[in-house]
């Protein structure tokens, strides 16, 4: 069986556990999917999916091959129906059925990075869980705008989404997101990459009660970080373990030894002192990394240093940054920046929808092998996924009449660039605003 043949087998085994299940996923118990209807749940749950970022009514019509095409009112009416957990079922199926055959481990550990990003959407002043106010320079409120924040979980060898976390921006907790992925994962050793946004001790301690790795940059000393009041050091590099005793206690023993004792302000944000006990002892691993002239990352780990040595630690968090490209091409090369709705539920639908076809693509992507050269060339070739994801989408939709391309794999391999490392003026990609809504909304 082929690659795509093997993928959509997936896919559609997972869209068929929905669709016997679908009445869990109805907004309202007396809307009902009718089989005569030219957008059944079936044919609604494929257009979304492979949805590109055009209007609306002109994705119908590529959709429908300009045969008996709904209206775009008839679409709205139609999704309305459908909670956006219905996609988040579907993303979670998928990866589920595709587990087994996409790990690719470092060292026997899966390679999980944690990142945040936010997601702008449809100006809506009342809609306080994503409305974030603007001021001016006088201190004046002046237009704000809405946005979610989604907390994504990404595996930096396999290149797929592992898990999300979607929240309204203006009540974005990334370490709270961390910790429930964190509770919520199942599988092989791991090891959770982080950035400074995710210094939190009591992240730390959930990680190691999962019995599991982590890897996050924190603040460096002499900051109001964690290692505010670590110990002064002989160099200005070092790799060594600490240890020290979280409480809530404020007594004369803690104030004066604050090298040992770590004082919680607020338990609420340390979830792991036991009854009667105050006192929570933990131990770490700081490495402190030296990137320019007077410039340092400190780094705080539960890493065996028998196993992971100084400079695998650099390594590791310097591939953090897979999370960050892939940011990018989910907004603008699926076409996560370009919803097709000011519906909050409808737009969570095709967060998770984009999330799937990402996984997919990638997953196919990977797969695959570019095309050699008939020459030596100066540059190794890469697939362009910008390339590939558009053809995959146009590959998966049900054209009626129309025809797939002949050899998906093969048009993948041969949509080749050039990998070029060391750039002294990297390429740059501007960052988008969303599309309009009333543009896409045609």
């Amino acid at each position: 069986m082929s690659n795509i043949n093997f993928l959509r087998k997936q896919l559609y085994t997972s869209i068929d556990e929905l669709i016997d299940d679908f009445k869990s996923y109805l907004t309202d118990d007396k809307n009902y999917f009718s089989k005569e209807s030219k957008l059944p749940i079936r044919k609604l749950i494929e257009f979304i999916l492979f949805m590109g970022a055009d209007a609306i009514k002109d994705e119908l019509y590529d959709f429908f091959d300009f045969k008996n095409t709904p209206t775009t009112s008839a679409f709205v009416q139609q999704r309305q129906k459908l909670k956006f957990e219905a996609f988040k079922f579907l993303f979670e199926s998928f990866n589920k059925k595709v587990h087994s055959t996409r790990n690719v481990l470092y060292k026997g550990y899966r390679l999980l990075a944690i990142d945040g990003s936010s997601i702008p959407i449809s100006h809506n002043p009342d809609d306080i869980e994503t409305y974030i106010k603007k001021y001016d320079k006088y201190g004046q409120v002046c237009k704000g705008y809405n946005a979610f924040h989604m907390t994504a979980m990404y595996d930096l060898m396999s290149h797929l989404y592992d898990d999300v976390v979607i929240q309204g921006e203006p009540h974005m907790n990334e370490p709270g997101a961390f910790n429930d992925m964190v509770k919520r994962y199942e599988g092989v050793k791991a090891i959770f990459i982080c950035d400074r946004g995710f210094e939190s001790l009591n992240s730390f301690v959930h990680v190691m009660k999962k019995e599991q790795k982590f890897l996050i940059r924190v603040k460096d000393i002499g900051s109001n970080g964690l290692l505010s009041s670590f110990p002064e050091q002989e160099t200005e590099e070092f790799d060594i373990d600490y240890q020290f005793i979280a409480t809530t206690k404020q007594t004369n023993e803690v104030k004066k030894h604050k090298e040992i004792y770590k004082f919680m302000s607020n338990c609420s944000t340390f979830d792991h002192f036991e009854e009667n006990n105050p006192y929570y002892p933990v131990n770490i691993r700081i490495v402190r990394i030296k990137i320019g002239e007077n410039k340092y990352e400190s780094i705080i780990t539960n890493l065996d240093r028998n196993e992971f040595t100084f400079d695998e630690i650099k390594w590791l968090y310097g591939i953090r940054w897979g999370i960050e490209t892939s940011f990018r091409e989910l907004k603008y090369a699926v076409g996560l920046s370009a919803f097709h709705a000011k519906n909050r539920n409808s737009i969570k639908q095709e967060i998770y929808a984009k999330l799937l076809f990402y996984n997919f693509s990638e997953k196919l992507i990977r797969s695959i092998k570019p095309r050699k050269a008939k020459k030596e060339r100066i540059h190794i070739y890469a697939i362009n996924s910008t390339r590939a994801f558009h053809s995959i989408r146009i590959f998966m939709k049900k054209k009626r009449g129309g025809k797939r391309p002949p050899d998906i794999e093969s048009i993948i391999a041969n949509e080749i660039e050039p990998i070029r490392p060391g750039r002294s003026d990297t390429r740059k990609v501007r960052k988008q605003a969303p599309v309009h809504f009333i543009y896409r909304f045609q």
